[in-house]
């Protein structure tokens, strides 16, 4: 499963809530609350979702009755600072040392797409090099 990003300042449940909302893309606090393990009440939900919203990590809208939320960064950009945050933190802001070690510390079969996938890139990066 797909991990929001880790925010600094974020509780475990509130990372737990970014990781549903940006899962489902959009959900009600009911729809939520059917994700989440342990769900806490639907009060604290709410007040969860509005600390977040305050945050700016996630943004309401009214789909007829009920409040629907959704996050406010795309998935694609939080995937990216996030990685630049693990880069960061873990391997010194190496990316290249971030991907060999996802490579040596998992146990990881490649599909021939993925395989291809990857020959391409590092051949884009050599063409940059140079």
């Amino acid at each position: 499963m797909a991990r929001s990003p880790k925010v600094p300042g974020l509780s475990r449940r509130q990372t737990e809530i970014m990781d549903v909302v940006y899962r489902l893309e959009e959900a009600s606090v009911s729809e939520i609350q059917e994700q989440l393990h342990e769900p806490p009440t639907d009060g604290a939900l709410r007040r969860m979702l509005h600390i977040l919203a305050e945050r700016g990590l996630v943004e309401a809208r009214y789909d007829g009755p009920r409040k629907v939320y959704r996050p406010v960064q795309k998935k694609e950009e939080a995937r990216r600072r996030a990685l630049g945050r693990v880069a960061e933190t873990f391997f010194g802001g190496s990316h290249a040392r971030l991907m060999a070690s996802l490579f040596e510390e998992s146990d990881m079969e490649l599909s021939d797409a993925e395989r291809k996938t990857l020959r391409r890139l590092i051949a884009k990066a050599k063409e940059a090099e140079e």
